[in-house]
């Protein structure tokens, strides 16, 4: 007995040891280690806001240390950050943070987390006259709350909170949200992560005088993702997945209900060789419904190959700089913007472009399909790419260098456009059954005539197919083979037909 007792106040002994020499030690790297991370977070938010014309900065504005923990102040400031239509951000809110020093933070030790840390940070939002509508509707609470935990081998582990909120305003106006959470994890230099978080349910409801109230409902939203840097700094690998368990919107006079359910979205980026980047993203929604009635499901994947990872840094950071350009350009109604651009520029511009296109990148739509009760259409294009020998060619011949092949093939489905007709005559408010079903009948079959008498595609069975393949300066358009130039000659027609 005696020697149990001896063996435990000696673990006591040297708990309390390690417990004030943790504290002392960390106590001691905190204010460098403050400033480093304060320092990351700046370079972070720079290149978040790059090219809104404003800037985005926190700042450490007191560390009063204590022997066990310290308080530390922060203030987060955003200026003149272009969000587009006119609209500019500006705020600057502050944050409160309490840090228990390791290795046994009290904080850590009530959530039976006993793996032992350097130190633990707890930091909320501070209630001042520009949060206050946010505590309010947070029923008084920390509306954002941060709980960082940073590992003796340098990782960092944290759980971000956003509270529930309720806002009513006098008019009907409402949005209700079941708060967040978000598990992130990660090293000291932000260089490899991992995170996932979730929220159950966000309601907005607006009412206005002038328009029928409408309501957006989203729920069961799931997130989560693994990303790892690369050696250019802007580039990371890994994936990011989204899941959202239903979006909801009823609208208009008579207050009809749009419901997509199992709603995905899938990023994975890789790098797929010596120097260069590839990627894809694929969305799905798994149903379709208005006011209860089958629309569909659908489907798209976008993929990118071989892209030159330091040019594609270097173009990325050009888009930046000239965003406000393309926005205006987009508010015109433009589809490119007029960028006016020096030689060493423009010089500057063309080689990262060629070193891009060096590579022979590949881009393409894959599996764009939309699928009813009968039916099923589906499109794919794919595009490979070749630096040019010269930016300066004619536009044909320098469309042709820079389009080195490419293929694609579009199968529209008669019953599934028989069934959209069916569904158009419902939202037009047919009701009689054989009516309906006629003009679905009547639907598919014409599409199929008219593409068959134009040339541009060809029936097979119960779908209305149309193929083309271009390389080497030939096309290959549903099986005849012409010049480019007579191809496109043929396009013009059948637009100019078309238009009239």
């Amino acid at each position: 007995m005696k020697k149990s007792v001896g063996i435990l106040s000696g673990l006591a002994v040297a708990i309390a040891v390690a417990t004030t020499a943790g504290a002392w030690y960390t106590g001691k790297q905190l204010p460098a280690g403050l400033e480093r991370s304060v320092e990351r977070g700046n370079a972070e938010l720079e290149k978040a806001v790059a090219g809104t014309g404003g800037s985005m900065t926190v700042e450490l504005v007191s560390l009063d240390q204590r022997f066990f923990t310290s308080t530390a102040q922060y203030r987060l400031k955003a200026k003149d950050i272009n969000l587009g239509e006119g609209k500019v951000l500006n705020f600057d809110v502050a944050m409160d943070d309490q840090i228990e020093h390791g290795p046994f933070p009290w904080s850590r030790v009530k959530a039976l987390k006993l793996m032992p840390v350097l130190a633990a940070s707890n930091t909320t939002l501070r209630k001042d006259e520009l949060t206050a509508p946010w505590f309010a509707a947070a029923g008084d609470q920390a509306p954002l709350s941060v709980h960082t935990s940073l590992g003796y081998a340098g990782n960092v582990d944290s759980n971000i909170t956003l509270a529930p909120l309720k806002v009513t305003q006098a008019n009907g106006t409402a949005v209700d949200f079941s708060g967040m959470h978000l598990e992130v994890s990660g090293d000291q230099d932000g260089k490899d992560s991992k995170f996932h978080g979730a929220a159950e349910h966000f309601l907005m409801t607006l009412v206005s005088d002038q328009h029928p109230p409408a309501t957006f409902e989203l729920k069961d939203l799931k997130l989560g993702g693994n990303l790892a840097a690369t050696e250019h700094p802007s580039i990371y690998v890994g994936n990011v997945d989204l899941l959202l368990g239903e979006a909801k919107a009823t609208l208009g006079p008579k207050q009809q209900v749009i419901t997509a359910k199992g709603i995905e979205q899938n990023f994975l980026q890789t790098l797929d060789g010596p120097g260069t980047v590839g990627g894809r993203v694929d969305y799905r929604v798994a149903d379709i419904t208005w006011d209860g009635r089958p629309v569909g499901n659908l489907q798209m994947g976008v993929s990118a190959k071989s892209l030159n990872a330091a040019a594609l840094e270097s173009l990325s950071k050009w888009y930046q700089a000239h965003l406000p350009e393309f926005e205006a350009a987009q508010a015109a109604g433009e589809a490119f913007p007029r960028i006016q651009m020096d030689e060493a520029e423009q010089a500057k511009f063309q080689g990262d472009l060629k070193q891009l296109l060096a590579s022979k990148p590949k881009v393409a739509l894959e599996n764009v399909s939309f699928k009813t009760a009968n039916g099923e259409s589906r499109f794919d294009l794919s595009m490979d790419f070749a630096s040019p020998a010269s930016f300066d060619l004619p536009p044909d011949q320098l469309g042709k260098q820079l389009v080195s092949e490419v293929k694609g093939k579009l199968s529209l489905s008669k019953p599934m456009i028989g069934d959209l007709a069916a569904f158009k005559a419902f939202l037009d408010g047919e009701t009689d059954a054989q009516a309906i079903a006629a003009q679905a009948s009547q639907a598919g079959e014409m599409v199929g005539m008219m593409a068959v008498q134009s040339g541009m595609a060809t029936v097979q069975g119960n779908d209305v197919v149309s193929s083309l393949h271009y390389a080497d300066g030939m096309v290959d358009f549903n099986g005849k083979k012409m010049p480019v130039e007579q191809f496109a000659m043929m396009m013009a027609m059948h637009f100019a037909m078309a238009s009239r």
